[in-house]
């Protein structure tokens, strides 16, 4: 087959990212837009709107596996137009909603299935098989989605203030429909259906790029390029120390994730009024103008982040983010009220975001491609139970004190924890049934180039399982 011009990978993340800017621009950065319209229009308080936001994580958490499962039997394509018809429907209904009850149903039975479902979840499965040594740039490029979605909030907010939210919301609902199903077709499952390898590489390269490998590379990544990925089955990886210390950091990201993004804007609105009193709602337009900003600044991050991450250790990298951003919550701990502390959280913030695509190109370096998204949809599970309480909670704080104050100390540990977590992640210890299919590929290799296995390829199979 004629090598194409260019690697069909790099439209998978072409479509990923537009699909990702979608769902950030109307759930993840919008909604946080209509929070405060919605809470007055329909008399919610946000222990009510926290409920809803926890439930909706629940939902993502239980039906964690099963679309892991359903995305590894079925492919991309197929969960991305599901998570595309069940979001948008979810927006054209949410603008009937005249009850907490009815509000309830849609934002947790549609919304959140259908944004958890798709979206990140379809597109980052392919992305992780159709990359390998640029795994991190590609899942860092999808991630800019987040940017490029979130950016889009002032637009949001401007549609809300000229139309209502009710409106809005239609107008989000049959633009999903309309771009993201489409988008779907272009979604493949692997390189190899199309008579391609990972990264766009010919066997030729990849032999010799092998070959070139010194002692300044890590383990995992000699192992790739050496036998190719070595895929560990969900029981193999589930044994392994790693990915449930991978879990725990991810999921002490997350539980601050949660409440800071759904709680992204109203976060914003106090800390300013910390500095006096709201005049003619001039903080909640500046709070406006700065989630735009925090999603452009990150947007901006994510591909260097990327690019950093397949030169260094993404572990070390996570952490260093997981500093920053308990740094940038101890800033609104201060509620001066002064718009460059303000701006200063947005670009710290952004920094810690930009970890994400890290962790998932983490997963895809430890356990490889094969079952890739049913770990990551088990991941999901006590990650989302974990994560579902901490909008409620911290909206409950500030419906009883007036205030996030007593909310953002326990994030800032978190972040913490999870910063100790990435730094001290180790390496899976390959199985037994990996370990032997690892030296009979690399017995083959030694007869086929007449040499034995020097220092260079870990010495034997059993030393190199060991030394990863």
């Amino acid at each position: 087959m004629r090598r194409p011009k260019i690697f069909y990978g790099w439209w998978i993340v072409l479509v990923s990212l537009m699909a990702d800017g979608m769902k950030h621009g109307s759930f993840n950065r919008g909604f946080t837009v209509m929070y405060i319209p919605i809470e007055q229009d329909l008399g919610f308080t946000r222990t009510m709107l926290g409920l809803a936001e926890g439930l909706g994580r629940m939902m993502g958490g239980i039906q964690g596996p099963i679309m892991g499962y359903c995305t590894d039997r079925f492919g991309p394509r197929i969960m991305l137009a599901f998570g595309g018809l069940m979001s948008g429907l979810g927006f054209i209904l949410l603008a009937q909603t005249g009850s907490f009850w009815f509000f309830l149903v849609i934002f947790v039975g549609f919304l959140s299935v259908g944004f958890r479902s798709g979206y990140n979840n379809a597109s980052i499965m392919a992305v992780n098989n159709w990359f390998r040594r640029r795994r991190g740039l590609a899942m860092s490029v999808v991630s800019m989605g987040n940017g490029l979605g979130g950016a889009t909030a002032p637009l949001v907010g401007l549609l809300i203030f000229t139309v209502g939210w009710r409106d809005a919301c239609m107008v989000l609902g049959f633009a999903i429909i309309a771009v993201v199903i489409p988008l779907s077709w272009f979604l493949r499952r692997s390189p190899e259906e199309m008579g391609q390898l990972p990264d766009g590489d010919t066997p030729e390269a990849v032999a010799s790029a092998a070959a070139a490998q010194t002692g300044q590379t890590s383990a995992i990544q000699r192992r790739q390029l050496q036998f190719g990925e070595m895929d560990f089955t969900v029981g193999e990886a589930m044994r392994t120390p790693s990915y449930w210390l991978l879990i725990m950091s991810t999921g002490f990201r997350n539980i601050v994730h949660a409440g800071a993004s759904f709680l992204l804007h109203p976060l914003m609105v106090w800390f300013l009024e910390g500095g006096g009193p709201d005049v003619d709602g001039r903080y909640s337009i500046i709070a406006a103008a700065l989630v735009g900003a925090f999603s452009f600044t990150n947007m901006v991050f994510n591909p260097g982040m990327g690019w950093l991450g397949d030169k260094v250790d993404r572990r070390k990298l996570s952490a260093i983010c997981m500093v920053a951003g308990a740094a940038a919550l101890a800033l609104l701990i201060t509620q001066s009220g002064q718009v460059w502390l303000l701006v200063l959280f947005v670009g710290m913030m952004a920094f810690a975001e930009s970890a994400n695509p890290l962790n998932w190109a983490i997963m895809g370096d430890f356990f490889g491609r094969r079952s890739y998204a049913t770990l990551r949809g088990w991941q999901h599970l006590p990650d989302q139970l974990a994560s579902m309480w901490t909008a409620m909670w911290m909206g409950a704080i500030y419906d009883h004190t007036g205030s996030f104050y007593w909310a953002l100390f326990p994030l800032v540990a978190l972040y913490v924890f999870a910063a100790i977590g990435y730094w001290f992640l180790p390496f899976p210890r390959l199985p037994q049934r990996l370990q032997a299919q690892r030296e009979r590929e690399a017995a083959r290799e030694a007869a086929a180039s007449g040499q034995g296995l020097g220092p260079e390829t870990g010495g034997t199979a059993e030393a190199a399982g060991r030394a990863d």
